[in-house]
């Protein structure tokens, strides 16, 4: 067979690069044991907590190191005991609906050695056990992060900021931590696609949420796009002033970024609004309200600007 013909083979094994798999591989070694939800919110299935500290609690409470906001639980139900060599014991703390492993039903203040792949149901909530160097920790872990992001622009979607909005406002409250929203949306957004097509509309989107990622917001800080041109940005322990000079960098910097699409140039601006924490905030959805207000009233006011609640 011709080198020509070969090229032409399309049944051929594709093998990843040495590099490629040696960072993988080191993913897996250094994979440290951890529970997996199995069975509980439908939001937080998949969801994977590694088990790093030497004692980890399990409940409903939001100071709980593995939350899970489920009236089956109780508020400090059990607790994960990592020791030596990465063993990991589990002990149920006397909880109201007990502890199942594996389909029987634990002895309440007894640790009890946990296995790969061992099964724990907490009232109506369901872990899985995975030991340290696993290879399925890695892939769940992958699997999990893929249904939380935006296809297009690679940033949290829609689901994740609810789910997530609502732990850091509940931690947020109890610690009495700041905690600031701020929302913002593209400026006649549908004239873009309508004069330069849906495709030039994708690319603006993709570069915006790049240039906040990447170079406008802190590690820690959440970031979204929850609807078409829509985004939102968590920022915990962050004050209103950080908040509005935040949003006013993200606007100043859109704003004058050269969005160039086949050669046309791209008319690009956004709207932001700005809304903190308050004593008297009852909810994550009141909250995000008000900064949704406040991007309304930037955009009455003749847009391309920020507004704050």
């Amino acid at each position: 067979m011709s080198a020509a013909d070969d090229s032409r083979n399309d049944d051929k094994t594709n093998v990843v690069s040495g590099d490629t798999l040696k960072v993988r591989l080191t993913e897996v070694v250094n994979a440290p044991p951890a529970l997996v939800l199995l069975m509980g919110p439908a939001h937080m299935v998949g969801k994977q907590w590694p088990i790093t500290k030497s004692e980890m609690f399990i409940g409903r409470v939001v100071e709980a190191h593995i939350f899970v906001d489920d009236r089956s639980l109780s508020k400090k139900h059990a607790r994960i005991i990592l020791g030596m060599n990465n063993e990991v014991k589990f002990e149920d703390l006397n909880s109201t609906n007990g502890t199942e492993v594996n389909g029987s039903l634990t002895i309440a203040n007894t640790p009890h050695k946990l296995k790969n792949n061992d099964q724990l149901k907490l009232g109506n909530i369901i872990f899985k056990f995975i030991e340290k160097g696993n290879i399925e920790s890695v892939a769940n872990k992958g699997t999990y992060d893929r249904t939380q992001l935006d296809p297009l622009t690679q940033i949290y979607n829609k689901g994740a900021l609810n789910a997530t909005g609502e732990e850091v406002f509940r931690r947020a409250k109890l610690t009495e931590t700041p905690m600031t929203v701020i929302v913002f949306d593209l400026d006649h957004f549908k004239k873009v696609n309508d004069n330069y097509g849906h495709a030039a509309g994708d690319y603006v989107l993709r570069e915006v949420s790049s240039i906040v990622q990447n170079r406008l917001i802190r590690q820690g800080d959440f970031f979204a796009r929850f609807g078409g041109e829509e985004f939102c940005l968590l920022l915990v322990g962050g004050t209103l002033q950080r908040g509005v000079e935040v949003a006013e960098r993200i606007r100043q910097t859109i704003e004058n970024n050269e969005f160039m699409y086949n050669g046309s140039k791209l008319p690009v601006t956004l709207s932001a609004g700005v809304a903190t924490l308050e004593a008297s905030t009852n909810s994550w959805p009141e909250l995000f309200e008000r900064a949704d207000q406040a991007a309304y009233k930037a955009k009455k006011a003749g847009r391309n600007r920020v507004a704050a609640v």
